[in-house]
């Protein structure tokens, strides 16, 4: 069986149920600890301009430990379900675990211009992101100079490898604001 790059893009729908979603958004939306997005070289607000939170730094869990700890745990599990989906239908390679969950807000007019998501401080061998709204407009994933453009439905997630083939973009947001999750699996 041969593949092209495009078939390595996968969205798993439905992975992650509303409630879940509703309690991630719930527990963070309003957190004081959200910070301007930054790039490996870093803050560049020409090349990406969101906000986000480490979920899963230690921080940041310890502010409201038993929730936080509970809604990381389910994510993982979740994860590990579609990292194994995953493998079974491409390749079945060592993946030690996944770098943790990065909460992403893209309000009206954010952005993350085309990169690739992997280099040599942090490799990383492949990228998702869980939906956790679809109430937006704007912001679909741009594959490939937006030659693939992907909106990802909530509760669903998107899958592809981090290495320099798969340049990818968050297009701008143009009305509302979106919200989801990042792990890249090493």
């Amino acid at each position: 069986m041969s593949f092209n790059l495009r078939d390595y893009v996968v969205v798993f729908e439905n992975v992650i149920s509303d409630e879940l979603c509703d309690e991630v958004l719930s527990e963070y939306i309003n957190d004081k600890n959200w910070t301007n997005a930054i790039t490996k070289t870093g803050l560049r607000q020409d090349s990406r301009k969101c906000d986000n939170i480490n979920m899963s730094d230690d921080f940041i869990i310890n502010q409201n430990r038993d929730k936080r700890k509970s809604i990381d745990d389910k994510l993982y599990k979740i994860a590990g379900e579609i990292i194994r989906k995953y493998k079974e239908k491409f390749v079945n390679t060592n993946i030690d675990g996944d770098s943790g969950y990065i909460l992403l807000r893209y309000q009206e007019g954010d952005f993350y211009k085309q990169h690739t998501d992997y280099f040599l401080q942090q490799p990383r061998s492949l990228s998702c992101s869980f939906a956790l709204n679809d109430n937006y407009e704007g912001g679909e994933w741009g594959l490939f100079d937006r030659e693939m453009v992907i909106k990802v439905p909530k509760g669903s997630a998107l899958m592809f490898p981090s290495n320099f083939m798969y340049p990818h973009e968050i297009m701008p947001v143009t009305k509302g604001t979106r919200y989801s999750l990042a792990t890249w699996f090493i």
